[in-house]
């Protein structure tokens, strides 16, 4: 099967959720978490609206630009017994923008069409069934018994080698006390497709079996006020799914302003039962500091109350979310907010 797999995973197979998982606090060399403060009031008033993502309008975009979900790279679970491959230098090389774009990489995207068996494109019912399954696998979670130490690495799994977790030491002189902002690629910043977008942005080429590709990219509205404006309140890492040699010169375009400080990739996701996880105890920050913006409820299963969901975009024009998040986000992260979790957690 070689290099021909698909980008992009973490559907959440509701039928996995027999074995019991434990969610585990950051070692103990990290920071303590201090008492929580009073929820400022702009957060108690915003945090209920930004819970729930908004659904998909794409009623006022022409025919001509609609994607053929059937022929678009999307966020998919195939490889159901694979581990990613361990690379030790992988942070390093990802967090500088001029690194080796297919180094690390153990997959890479299929042509729409293809009959590879791992192939599995999303379309808007799975998104919709996906995030069904993740609340429901959700409340069976908080009901177990739990057991798995979440900081503990997989075998194969890859990070950096001087912490022993995802990212290297915090760069205090230039982050200080900022809070760590975890966001997704596909579907929640941009939108990808194999098939010719008259209205693409940018292209990316990608080898595959020795033969390019080209992927076309939409930016979701907002994005670069987004990206320019948390790069400058929070350490930012974009944590994908994806392979490298597809995320990488993604990035490389996208982050016009610099903003994003971290790449994490398909490597660096915690395996749970097939299922690529973004799990944040293994990030290398304290948990009261962490956020995650993801449009798939799966990716943050074992850390719901650190998430602020959004919907799946794929082509809408008058989407606002990026830029609705933005006084919300500006407001937690700001240092009276001690634990994030406190405030995100609205069920407490």
């Amino acid at each position: 099967m070689g290099l021909t797999t698909s980008l992009l995973c973490c559907n959440l197979d509701a039928n996995d959720l027999d074995d019991k998982v434990h969610k585990s606090s950051p070692r103990s060399a990290l920071p303590t978490q201090k008492p929580t403060p009073p929820k400022p009031l702009q957060l108690q008033q915003n945090v209920a609206k930004k819970r729930e993502p908004k659904k998909e309008n794409r009623k006022d975009v022409d025919d001509d630009q609609l994607v053929n979900e059937t022929d678009t790279i999307t966020n998919t679970n195939e490889e159901l017994n694979q581990t990613p491959t361990l690379n030790n230098n992988n942070n390093s090389n990802h967090q500088n923008s001029n690194s080796n774009n297919g180094g690390g990489a153990e997959g890479a995207p299929v042509p729409a069409g293809s009959e590879n068996p791992v192939l599995n494109v999303q379309n808007e019912d799975q998104v919709r069934n996906e995030a069904q399954a993740a609340a429901e696998a959700q409340d069976q979670l908080s009901e177990m018994d739990l057991e798995l130490d979440l900081t503990k690495l997989q075998e194969g799994q890859a990070h950096h080698p001087e912490t022993g977790f995802l990212l290297g030491h915090k760069n205090t002189k230039k982050f200080g006390k900022k809070k760590c902002l975890i966001l997704d690629l596909d579907e929640t910043l941009v939108h990808s497709s194999f098939k010719y977008l008259r209205t693409a942005d940018f292209v990316i080429p990608v080898e595959i079996d020795n033969q390019v590709h080209h992927v076309y990219v939409i930016k979701r509205p907002g994005v670069d006020e987004f990206l320019e404006k948390v790069g400058r309140w929070f350490e930012v890492v974009v944590f994908t799914a994806s392979v490298s040699k597809y995320g990488d010169p993604l990035l490389n375009k996208l982050d016009i302003h610099r903003a994003v400080h971290h790449r994490l990739f398909r490597d660096s996701c915690y395996n749970y039962q097939g299922n690529f996880i973004k799990n944040l105890s293994q990030i290398g920050r304290p948990l009261s500091e962490c956020i995650i913006i993801d449009n798939s409820p799966a990716s943050y299963i074992f850390h719901p109350e650190h998430s602020i969901p959004i919907s799946s975009w794929f082509s809408d024009t008058h989407d606002n979310e990026l830029l609705d998040l933005l006084p919300f986000l500006e407001d937690i992260s700001k240092p009276n907010v001690d634990d994030v979790g406190k405030v995100l957690d609205i069920g407490l």
